[in-house]
């Protein structure tokens, strides 16, 4: 049986969280009710992922505007205590530095707006530009001194009205453009708060054996150099696996896609996701974004498009003088979103959920040691003591291991709940609910455990959870025509609910009478988005509704 030794080194790094680029923030007008509740705002929940990106920060923001965002992040981020980037969809261009400072003093004033009246308080970094974008992709490659003075003026006028806003720079994307981060290291570092840079490493298979040394040794290179930098930290502020059919352009449309979804790889690709986060948190990354957390409405236009009807009514970005843009479709979040209702979850969801929910920010980066080339590990200590080993196992057979925790102040006497994730045999459902623990083990005096890793999967090992002795359930559950409603319940650890469906109202609740789970206290039965649900599939009229908390106890098992 081989050995893996976990260690806290006298001076560890600190992780600053997993997220996603969050696109909805800027369609959370347009979003049904019910797939936000059920979907895109109950599965943010549960996850609750420890960084987010958007777009948004614009100059001509309306107040209808601010207030919608206002409104998404008090469901979402606020709840879950994430903290947010922002960076504009592409960065806007003016002929004097008179417009220039107007355009700064604009900006400010709308985030002064959103972190002081509508309470925003989560607002931590912003960009001028989503990828060094002006006018078109890329456009300030060519002139980092224009980008440069754009965030000058940007950082007087967030000084000037006391915004804990910080500057991040570049945002440039692929590693050909990384080179940018050297001038602002140069250039920039007194106005720069942190540095920002994007990644989508290709892959025509799903899986190199090589990738995780790489991706460790680029990322470990990017945060030392930032380090040396007044100890400036590496976000990674996007990351997908690019492919040959990741970007594809015919007759006026783009297909903007994660190709290994749409490959049949999508099972097996999300251990290479996996792969990349626990390279980048090993290696010193700040934090780290994947693009994105759910797909985007069917269909839209480039960012930079006039007739973007959605950019357009909700102040995404500022129109663009061109009139023949594609008709864009980017597919590649998490969960879908299509016109004919299919809001279904993609099977990466149960792999960087996982790594979302128990790869914490503000976590202390344990040692490893570990002389299986084929197991990757990555390991957190968070400030309760409570700790979270993550594990990619590239044997194609199961693993015995043996695990050495040195760890001084590691609680022995709680049970580490194992959640696996089997490339092989995607544990999914219609609910997007994570997986429950498959086991529990028991911390040996000697700090010891010994466990059997499944071949070709994800898994984590955790104590980072609280039990519940009983269950919770809603109180007042009635139904009323197409409305079923109940009391929320009062538990400080409640995170959503999972409703239930019986023929007596003595039945009991199983995953196989589920029909939906919300964060609301209501679900709508003659909603669009519930046409093809499980709902159809369950008889009965008698309804239970079941409180699920933040550590994911619902259903006690017998």
């Amino acid at each position: 049986m081989k050995e893996m030794k976990i260690t806290k080194s006298d001076f560890p790094t600190y992780f600053g969280g997993f997220g996603f680029h969050n696109s909805e923030a800027m369609f959370y007008p347009i979003i049904e009710r019910e797939h936000f509740n059920q979907k895109i705002c109950k599965c943010y929940r549960e996850i609750s992922p420890g960084f987010m990106r958007t777009f948004g920060g614009f100059s001509d923001w309306t107040k209808e505007h601010m207030d919608a965002f206002a409104e998404y992040y008090e469901k979402m981020q606020k709840w879950t205590d994430t903290p947010i980037y922002l960076a504009c969809a592409k960065g806007k261009y003016h002929f004097s530095d008179e417009e220039r400072m107007q355009y700064a003093e604009d900006v400010a004033k709308n985030l002064d707006y959103l972190i002081n009246e509508k309470n925003v308080k989560q607002i931590r970094y912003y960009c001028f530009s989503n990828e060094m974008s002006m006018n078109d992709w890329g456009g300030l490659l060519e002139d980092l001194p224009l980008f440069q003075k754009y965030h000058e003026m940007l950082f007087r006028a967030f000084q000037n009205r006391k915004l804990r806003v910080g500057l991040l720079a570049t945002d440039a994307s692929s590693t050909d453009n990384w080179h940018t981060l050297d001038y602002a290291i140069e250039n920039m570092k007194r106005i720069t708060e942190d540095f920002c840079l994007h990644t989508y490493p290709s892959a025509v298979d799903n899986y190199d054996g090589g990738f995780y040394q790489w991706f460790y040794r680029l990322c470990y290179d990017t945060a030392i150099k930032c380090c040396k930098c007044d100890g400036k930290r590496f976000i990674l502020g996007e990351f997908g696996i690019s492919g040959p059919d990741s970007l594809v352009r015919k007759n006026g449309v783009v297909k903007d896609v994660n190709f290994l979804n749409y490959t049949g790889k999508g099972a097996s690709g999300a251990l290479m996701y996996a792969d990349a986060a626990l390279a980048a948190i090993n290696a010193g990354v700040f934090a780290m974004v994947i693009w994105t957390f759910i797909d985007y409405p069917d269909p839209y236009t480039c960012h930079y498009a006039e007739r973007d009807p959605y950019a357009k009514k909700w102040g995404m970005c500022e129109p663009f003088i061109s009139e023949t843009q594609d008709v864009k479709y980017n597919k590649c979040g998490l969960m879908k979103w299509e016109d004919d209702g299919d809001y279904s979850v993609r099977e990466m969801y149960w792999c960087l959920g996982l790594i979302a929910k128990y790869c914490k920010r503000n976590a202390k980066v344990l040692d490893i040691e570990i002389d299986d080339p084929q197991i990757h590990v990555a390991a957190l200590m968070n400030r309760d003591g409570s700790i979270s080993i993550a594990v990619v196992n590239r044997n194609t057979e199961p693993t015995p291991l043996k695990l050495k925790l040195n760890l001084k102040n590691i609680r022995k006497q709680q049970s580490i709940r194992v959640y696996e994730y089997d490339s092989r045999n995607v544990c999914m459902n219609e609910f997007g609910d994570l997986q429950e623990p498959s086991t529990t083990l028991s911390i040996q005096d000697t700090g010891e455990v010994e466990y059997a890793f499944l071949p070709e999967s994800f898994t984590i090992l955790t104590t980072d959870y609280k039990t519940r002795e009983t269950e919770v359930y809603a109180a007042n559950v009635e139904r009323n025509d197409n409305w079923l409603r109940w009391q929320p319940v009062d538990d400080e650890e409640h995170c959503y609910y999972r409703v239930y469906r019986g023929e007596t109202p003595d039945f009991k609740p199983s995953p196989q009478n589920q029909i939906a789970s919300t964060i609301d206290t209501a679900i709508d039965f003659g909603a669009r988005y519930l046409d093809n649900s499980a709902i159809l599939n369950v008889e009965g009229d008698c309804y239970k509704v079941l409180s699920v908390d933040r550590s994911g106890n619902g259903l006690l098992k017998n």
